[in-house]
C-alpha cells in the first residue's frame, strides 16, 4: 500500500483539479473519498505505468468521485429554511380549533332561536354563494328586506357572542364559553 503514499504527495493538485469541476467547499471531502475509493477499487498495476503515476486515472476517479457527489445533493431533499419558520406557525392549537368550532355553534344556536324568515333568508345567504341581489331575483323578495334583514341578523349575531368572539381574537381560548 506504499503506491497511495505516492498519490497523496499530489493532494494540492489533486484539489485543483476538483476546483475546476466548480466544487470548492468541498473539494478537500472529495479528494480524501477518492483516496478511499482507490483504495478499496484500484491498485498499483491501474495507477502507475513504468513507474509513473497515471494522473488520467486519477483524473477520472476525481471526477466520478464529484459527480457521485453531486448525485447525492440533489437526490436530497431542501427546505427553504422560511417554509421551517412557516412550519412552526401552523402547528395544530387544539385550544384554537375548539374555541372556533364553539364559536360556530354558539352561533347556530342563536341562528335556530329566530323566526322562520330570518334563519331562511340567513343561511341561504351564508351558505350560499349567491349575493343579496341574486337571492332577491330567486326569492322575490325585495334587496332592502333582504340586506335590512341580514343587516338585523349580523348584529343580533354581534351582540350575543361579543364577549366570546373578543376572547378569540386576543387568543384567551379558557374563556370562551
Amino acid at each position: 500500500m506504499d503506491w497511495i503514499n505516492k498519490v497523496v504527495k499530489h493532494h494540492k493538485e489533486w484539489v485543483k483539479i476538483v476546483n475546476s469541476f466548480g466544487e470548492y467547499f468541498f473539494a478537500e471531502d472529495i479528494v480524501q473519498e477518492t483516496y478511499l475509493m482507490l483504495l478499496k477499487w484500484s491498485n498499483e498495476d491501474k495507477l502507475f505505468t513504468n513507474g509513473n503515476l497515471n494522473k488520467s486515472y486519477v483524473w477520472f476517479a476525481l471526477k466520478n468521485t464529484f459527480l457521485q457527489h453531486v448525485n447525492k445533493a440533489n437526490k436530497m431533499q431542501k427546505v427553504n429554511l422560511d417554509s421551517i419558520a412557516m412550519l412552526a406557525d401552523e402547528t395544530p392549537n387544539v385550544e384554537k380549533h375548539e374555541s372556533f368550532n364553539s364559536i360556530l355553534n354558539q352561533v347556530e344556536n342563536v341562528v335556530d332561536e329566530w323566526h322562520w324568515y330570518d334563519q331562511m333568508l340567513f343561511n341561504l345567504y351564508k351558505d350560499s354563494d349567491m349575493s343579496m341581489r341574486e337571492i332577491s331575483k330567486e326569492t322575490n323578495i325585495s334587496v332592502t328586506s333582504i340586506f335590512h334583514t341580514l343587516k338585523y341578523c349580523k348584529t343580533r349575531i354581534k351582540e350575543n357572542l361579543k364577549e366570546n368572539y373578543e376572547d378569540y381574537q386576543n387568543k384567551d381560548y379558557e374563556l370562551i364559553k
